[in-house]
């Protein structure tokens, strides 16, 4: 029960598009096949860092009593997103002058992963205070916090996993050049538009 409880919860934070969605369909678009696990590893590593800061700091207690404090982590967070959002879509440009079995180095995916998990006022709340107030019998704080992290990076490797599976097996994802400048758009607006929205949230 209490990992059904965890999983239901984690759910809709893993399969709701995003800057993983979009990083991974982007990149698994051009060619590179390992692009789900390195999206996921640049998000369990945002993911680890949340946790441990939500659990050794009192952030959340923060973010929960003090206004100022949510808006100016959600405008840089939504300031980040919107630059990472022009980039994807500069570079994807001009990579398709090169061959679209080119990837993108596997450091950059891990670290705009990690960015842009970390960045991410919603995981921040998510972690500080989601988990928190699901306050599951046996299970101390930082427990579950812990608990949680785990179930929501198995989920999201299963899910990351699956969606990479999807683009590769759908037609022309990776040779059509129109293909490929509708998704540099949509993985550029998508991270842009998250971008927005966690800054607009961030001010309510």
């Amino acid at each position: 029960m209490t990992l059904a409880l965890l999983a239901l919860t984690a759910l809709p934070f893993v399969v709701s598009p995003g800057a993983s969605f979009a990083i991974t369909v982007d990149a698994v678009s051009a060619g590179d096949r390992r692009a789900p696990a390195k999206v996921w590893a640049g998000t369990t590593l945002g993911i680890t860092v949340v946790v441990v800061i939500a659990a050794l700091s009192g952030i959340g207690q923060l973010l929960a009593t003090h206004q100022t404090a949510r808006e100016i982590f959600g405008i840089v967070g939504g300031a980040i997103l919107i630059l990472l959002g022009i980039l994807s879509g500069a570079q994807t440009l001009r990579s398709m002058r090169r061959s679209v079995t080119d990837s993108r180095p596997a450091r950059r995916l891990i670290l705009w992963a990690f960015f842009a998990l970390v960045t991410n006022i919603k995981a921040l709340g998510l972690y500080t205070l989601v988990v928190p107030n699901l306050r599951l019998e046996g299970l101390g704080d930082v427990s579950l916090l812990f608990a949680f992290a785990v179930v929501h990076a198995v989920m999201l490797l299963a899910w990351l996993s699956l969606l990479g599976h999807v683009v590769r097996r759908t037609p022309r994802f990776g040779t059509s050049p129109r293909v490929r400048v509708g998704l540099t758009g949509l993985t550029a607006l998508t991270l842009i538009a998250i971008g927005i929205r966690t800054s607009l949230e961030s001010l309510h």
